[in-house]
């Protein structure tokens, strides 16, 4: 060898002696979890994402040796616990990890949580989850938030090990949507057939995580390199987010991987070398193992029991010799054939009944079988791979010669293997052994039972002793099952399912009896809170609509064979409203509980008092008697009871609070009458005892039913009056801080034949109700786009914007931008002039639709104000994403803003809230220079009232412009 050669040798030698002398640093277990691109193992089995390149380039710095395992989710959090990990990425922080988990102080990535979704699922808000199954990875920040955020949707959460299970179980129809972070579901949706919906939660700030006083310096040093990278674009760190973001996921080259290379080589001699003598151990210890697969194989073909295994759709994977002598078959002729191939369909199908059992319930299955006119008993256990029943093996032995001992046998293991309580008799009904489960249900010890009567239970929870009976019957019949009352050894009672069964010899006679006992009372309890909440109202515990309903259809049937009359009480309770808008809903909640004891103590016990919700309540008084006046007396009697009992006082809040109700009444013959007609006929009562000024009863008359035939009068005389034109548009001046008119609020007004002048309040109503609001909405926006035409020419009131109110069903038409756009257009108006007002209904029944909707026409410059905003459903998350430019405080606010101090911080709240949004505050309903006063004082410059100007026609409006 040249000595140059030479030299660098020794060199190499010295190195790695050198390495192998210094003491190695203990290395950092990483655990690795599979959320691409920001942590998974990738095919290589090497650990990859950005969490991992940016790990690595600070161990490189800081001279950390790296350890990654690899685990679920799950896992990996059970790891750092037990200390088998030092270290878990991608932690969300959370307030109940905290306490937990010690973290660094500067976050690694910003996230957040979504939902995804196959193509055409048409997921828009949360209200669209309602009812779906949701799969969330198990132990993730998703598992701790959804049932939060989804409480009242009826939403099913469905845990699964991994986001790939998830994506995979929504791909195949086992659940409806995913949730996961938007990093993996950017990478993986895609590929699996899904779609990212508009449903988005949980911002999150991304860790690397390690348990609390474990690894302070590592957490130290993450934040002191994270803090210089994201003070720095051209850092590692933004170069790493860009690779992956713009690439996706690669293989990050370990800094070290130049400098051991030489090393590598210069070992790989004694790596070849390890290498042969490994493949010599090899494949001696093959070759071991072959000798005890034949030796296996030769024990298993000389066995007499037919031995096997079948795959899950019941295909034979192995026989043994029995099973093949039984076919005279070779092995190779049986092996991938079902039951039905070489038994018949009759076999097939009851041997494939005891597969599924084994493969569906993951469970042993021991069973006798008849096969070729034989006895067999068969044993089938699941085999078992990564949790999952991925095949069965069987055992079936030939038990004919042996019957009488099988026999034995089968008493004995069905006794001592059951889980529940189990017991053998002797033919006079003395129990001769029992299982521990049977000694725990009689609160002894199983051996104390020996020699002991069956102890003694009854059909009833106080009934006569059954036992005889019982006895008897099985006697007869062979066996007999059902749900006793029994007690245990202490004296307690408890429901029990008891199951007897005959045993008898080859001869027909009795040899024993076999029982089977076990506790119901959770699953009655159960049942009994399943009924409750069925049929019961969960705050007073009285009877809901679903059971009044029930009831009141069974006393129809009663009455109309019995000729008795019934009655039903429809009472609604007096200004319930105030109550709860002053006092709060939990003080609301405690009155209706004591005016259920109320209700309940003036009726009888064979009436119902049920409540329909809210402060509704219906009382069935059942077989008043013969005739309608008796019951007419009866029920009035019990009406003014009621009246009286809940005019005293009430104690609630911890204060003395005086109601009254107001009750309808309507009366059931049986003849004829239907459960719709007498629920609206109390209700038309009730409701005329509120018109007669409340705290008061009112008995059903046909007159009543007036108000629905108006309603159907008012309906059609509508349709009459959009094809004649008999509607007018008043207008309402707006004015800004100085007073000067700045436009008007378009009013409609019906000019009707025959009742003269009608407000919207006479026919808005029934106008949404009938879909007529939507021919009446679109000629008010064309009337006053025209009429805006027409001011835009004068120069007195060309600066005059227009204010349109839009209903809900107008604006949710799938047409509504093009058909208000081609109105624009027509009358050639400047969109910035026109506003229309929306009220907070929108947010409720189309949010996503009625932003779509807003932005498109807000491009057109078109503009919108926020109608009657802090009476319905305010939401700030949707507020802030609506295109508004202006906020109107509803008048209910402005009436009372110098006397209700409620009212006052809820106007200050308006004004703040619209100003730190950037939004133009109106108030409406201004009618003194007081409340304009206190308006301007907080901040709102714009009013609208009978302080400045009345609903009038355009040209009084424009009079008072000049």
């Amino acid at each position: 060898m040249p000595p140059a050669k030479r030299i660098l040798a020794l060199l190499f030698l010295l190195a790695c002696l050198a390495q192998a002398g210094a003491a190695p640093q203990a290395p950092l277990r990483v655990g690795i979890y599979q959320n691409a691109p920001k942590v998974f193992m990738n095919e290589d089995g090497g650990a990859s994402g950005i969490l991992v390149d940016l790990l690595r380039e600070m161990a490189s710095a800081e001279h950390w040796p790296l350890e990654f395992v690899a685990c679920e989710w799950q896992a990996c959090l059970d790891a750092l616990d037990a200390g088998r990990i030092d270290l878990l990425p991608d932690m969300a922080w959370s307030d109940e990890r905290a306490h937990r988990y010690a973290f660094h102080q500067v976050p690694v990535l910003h996230s957040w949580s979504q939902i995804y979704a196959r193509p055409g699922s048409a997921i828009r808000s949360l209200l669209d989850l309602k009812g779906r199954r949701v799969a969330v990875l198990a132990g993730s920040v998703q598992a701790q938030v959804l049932p939060g955020v989804l409480a009242g949707y009826g939403a099913v959460l469905v845990p699964v090990v991994s986001l790939e299970q998830g994506f995979a179980m929504v791909g195949n129809d086992q659940a409806d949507v995913v949730a996961a972070n938007h990093y993996y579901g950017e990478a993986s949706a895609k590929a699996h057939g899904l779609e990212a919906t508009p449903v988005v939660f949980n911002p999150a700030r991304l860790y690397y995580a390690a348990m609390p006083g474990r690894q302070p310096a590592v957490l130290d040093a993450i934040d002191r390199h994270l803090g210089a990278w994201r003070a720095d674009p051209d850092s590692v760190y933004f170069a790493s987010l860009r690779r992956w973001q713009a690439a996706g996921p690669a293989p990050a080259v370990p800094p070290a991987l130049l400098w051991t290379l030489a090393a590598t080589i210069g070992l790989l001699l004694s790596a070849l070398a390890v290498a042969s003598w490994l493949r010599t151990e090899v494949a001696a210890r093959t070759r071991a193992l072959r000798d005890n697969e034949r030796k296996l194989s030769t024990i298993l073909d000389s066995v007499d029991s037919l031995i096997y295994i079948k795959d899950a759709q019941s295909r034979f994977q192995y026989v043994n010799g029995a099973l093949c002598r039984l076919l005279n078959r070779p092995a190779a002729a049986i092996l991938g054939k079902t039951d039905a191939d070489l038994f018949g369909p009759e076999q097939a199908r009851m041997t494939r009944a005891g597969d599924l059992a084994v493969i569906e319930g993951h469970e042993r299955y021991v069973a006798e079988e008849c096969l070729n006119g034989k006895l067999y008993l068969t044993t089938k256990i699941p085999l078992v791979h990564d949790e999952e029943v991925h095949a069965l093996c069987g055992i079936t032995t030939d038990i004919t010669p042996r019957k009488q001992a099988e026999e034995s046998l089968r008493i004995a293991a069905t006794v001592f293997q059951s889980a529940e309580g189990m017991c053998v008799l002797t033919p006079d009904a003395i129990i001769v052994e029992a299982n521990q489960a049977f000694g725990t249900l009689n609160g002894c010890p199983a051996s104390e039972l020996a020699g002991a009567p069956f102890p003694p239970f009854s059909l009833e929870s106080d009934g006569d002793d059954y036992r005889e009976r019982m006895w008897d019957s099985v006697r007869y019949e062979q066996s007999w099952q059902g749900e006793v009352w029994t007690r245990r050894r202490d004296g307690e009672r408890y429901p029990a399912w008891l199951t007897v069964s005959a045993v008898r010899d080859a001869n027909g006679v009795l040899t024993n009896f076999v029982c089977t006992q076990s506790d119901i009372s959770a699953r009655k309890q159960a049942d009994e809170k399943i009924v409750q909440l069925a049929y019961y109202d969960s705050l007073t515990g009285l009877p809901n609509r679903r059971l009044l309903y029930d009831r009141v259809t069974g006393c129809l049937g009663r009455h109309g064979r019995q000729d008795h009359v019934g009655a039903l009480l429809f009472l609604d309770m007096d200004n319930f409203k105030d109550l709860n808008d002053s006092r709060g809903h939990v003080v609301g909640d405690q009155l209706l509980q004591q005016v259920a004891a109320r209700l309940l103590a003036c009726v009888g016990a064979s009436d119902t008092v049920a409540r329909l919700g809210g402060d509704e309540f219906v009382i069935l008084l059942d077989a008043l008697g013969p005739d309608e006046p008796q019951a007419r007396q009866h029920a009035e009697a019990v009406g003014e009871k009621i009246l009286v009992a809940l005019r005293e006082p009430f104690e609630v809040g911890g204060a003395v609070h005086h109601a009254s109700c107001s009750i309808g009444v309507t009366f059931s013959t049986g003849h004829e009458d239907r459960l719709d007609d007498l629920m609206r006929r109390g209700d038309l009562a009730m409701y005329e005892a509120k018109r007669q000024g409340r705290n008061t009863l009112r008995l059903f008359h046909p007159s009543m039913e007036h108000e629905v035939t108006y309603r159907t009068e008012i309906e059609t005389e509508l349709r009459a009056a959009l094809l004649d034109s008999q509607f007018v548009l008043h207008y309402q001046g707006q004015v800004d801080g100085d007073g000067l008119l700045t436009g008007a609020e378009a009013l409609v007004r019906w000019q009707h034949p025959t009742r003269g002048l009608v407000g919207p309040a006479g026919f808005i109503a029934i106008a949404e109700t009938s879909g007529l609001i939507l021919p009446l909405g679109r000629w008010v926006l064309r009337t006053a786009c025209e009429q805006l035409a027409l001011w835009s020419a004068s120069a007195a009131t060309a600066h005059f914007t227009i204010a349109v109110n839009v209903s809900v069903r107008q604006f949710l038409q799938r047409d509504f931008v093009e058909e208000t756009l081609a109105i624009v257009r027509e009358s050639g108006i400047d969109p910035a002039c026109l506003k229309l007002e929306l009220t907070e209904t929108l947010m409720i029944e189309g949010v996503e639709e009625t932003i779509g909707k807003m932005h498109a026409l807000r491009e057109h410059g078109i503009c919108f104000s926020l109608d009657d905003f802090g009476t319905g459903y305010s939401s700030l998350s949707y507020l802030k994403r609506l295109p508004l430019d202006q906020l109107k405080i509803d008048q209910s606010f402005v009436r009372d803003v110098l006397d209700d101090p409620n009212d006052a911080s809820i106007a200050r709240s308006v004004v703040a809230l619209g100003k730190s949004l950037g939004l133009k505050i109106i108030a409406e309903g201004v009618e003194t220079e007081a409340q304009r006063n206190f308006l301007a004082g907080i901040g709102c410059d714009h009013w609208q009232g009978y302080l400045f100007s009345r609903p009038v026609d355009a040209r009084t409006l424009e009079e008072l412009a000049a």
